[in-house]
């Protein structure tokens, strides 16, 4: 990210590492900057010329921006006895580092031996679902001691004459499309059109790659708008971990849906018009194609751009582009990591609505909100409170 501050604020200027935050405990105590000291009327009129001189801004901002990353010399200044010190930190925590890598693997291989043991299970849910298999008596029991809603007797009396006179639909109706709803963050790339779609999804699973990452398979039931019946979507990652331990994302592939027809393509919109040759006075339609929101765009996911020199003129132009692209390629990070770790898991939970309700509450759920004017009544009743208590004596006690 450019240390650049667009607002033309340098008070967040970057300090360069390994710079002590106070030299009262540093080394660098006998050895005081020698800089005369500035007033406020000085800083006044310095951020003024500044504040009007926008090249000369951008100049010292080019600068500070040098300094992301670089040494502050503080290490070199140290005595060789500590500095030695710290290189011998050093050897231990490398020691650490390699003990975690080999940790973080062996719980790798872990999940995938039992993710193992959850495919026959899963297999057996997609069954239940399609209405390829009925639940035994014992499982539909142990659904019912699960079920903290219960119905009486009644509604279960009104259940069996409802289904003596109409014939019971086959599986679960709509199961992943009504998990997929219930999902926060999916929720939101989902629209009208998709749903029409994902009502033909018959199994949403995934599978763990040879290599660091793990591949989201979604299959449909034939359907009038692509032909595909399997939609996959592969997520990489980095081969060595990350500095906090974990390992680290890279990137995701996708995969290309053979729409049966444009107009069958949920991921554009297709905008017609007639155009008139003013010589020959013909007519022809011309079609243009635009980008349109979509839960299928889930399927071909942001590029990293390519590393390539450019312009500083060039760099500052693409700030806010690179900005949407970091944006857009950590919510595609997110929606994979959903669908793997809270869908695939708890799909039954998604769909009855159980995982919504006591899985995942919102953090701020019950803050309670004030207006402007309420707000005010308190900022005001606390400084009332402040002057009180300071006009206390010590040994006043209060009730």
């Amino acid at each position: 990210m450019s240390a650049r501050n667009r607002q033309g604020d340098i008070s967040k200027a970057p300090t360069p590492q390994n710079t002590p935050s106070s030299v009262t405990t540093s080394y660098l105590r006998s050895q005081p900057p020698n800089v005369s000291t500035i007033t406020e009327e000085d800083s006044s009129k310095l951020g003024g010329q500044l504040a009007n001189n926008p090249a000369l801004l951008s100049m010292i901002q080019g600068k500070l921006g040098t300094l992301v990353g670089k040494q502050s010399g503080y290490i070199d200044s140290l005595p060789k006895a500590v500095k030695q010190r710290v290189l011998g930190l050093k050897a231990v925590q490398q020691k650490q580092l390699a003990l975690e890598a080999e940790f973080q693997k062996e719980l790798l291989e872990l999940e995938k031996k039992y993710f193992k043991k959850y495919e026959p299970l899963y297999e057996r849910r997609k069954k239940f679902v399609n209405g390829d298999a009925e639940p035994t008596k014992e499982e539909v029991e142990e659904g019912e001691a699960l079920n903290e809603n219960d119905e009486d007797e009644e509604d279960d009396e009104e259940e069996e004459e409802q289904d003596a006179e109409e014939e019971a639909p086959s599986g679960v109706p709509g199961f992943w499309l009504t998990a997929l709803e219930n999902l926060p963050t999916v929720s939101e790339t989902i629209t009208d059109r998709d749903s029409d779609i994902l009502q033909s999804l018959v199994d949403v699973r995934m599978e763990y790659l040879d290599t660091p990452g793990f591949e989201l398979i979604f299959e449909f039931a034939d359907n009038e708008y692509f032909s595909n019946h399997i939609l996959t979507k592969t997520y990489h990652y980095q081969a060595e971990l990350g500095y906090s331990g974990d390992f680290v994302y890279d990137h995701a592939d996708g995969c290309e849906i053979n729409w049966k027809s444009r107009e069958m393509n949920v991921t554009i919109n297709i905008e017609r018009r007639k155009q008139r040759n003013k010589t020959t006075k013909q007519t022809r339609t011309i079609e243009k194609l635009t980008p349109a929101e979509s839960f299928f765009n889930f399927f071909d996911p942001p590029k990293p751009p390519a590393k390539d020199e450019q312009d500083e003129e060039e760099e500052d132009e693409e700030d806010e582009e690179d900005d949407d692209l970091e944006a857009r390629l950590e919510l595609d990070y997110q929606l994979g990591e959903e669908i793997k770790d809270r869908l695939i898991p708890r799909a039954v939970d998604w769909f009855t609505g159980d995982a919504v309700e006591f899985g995942y509450p919102d953090d701020f759920e019950d803050v309670e909100e004030f207006t402007d004017e309420e707000e005010d009544e308190d900022s005001e009743g606390e400084e009332d409170d402040e002057s009180k208590s300071k006009e206390q004596p010590p040994e006043c006690k209060q009730q």
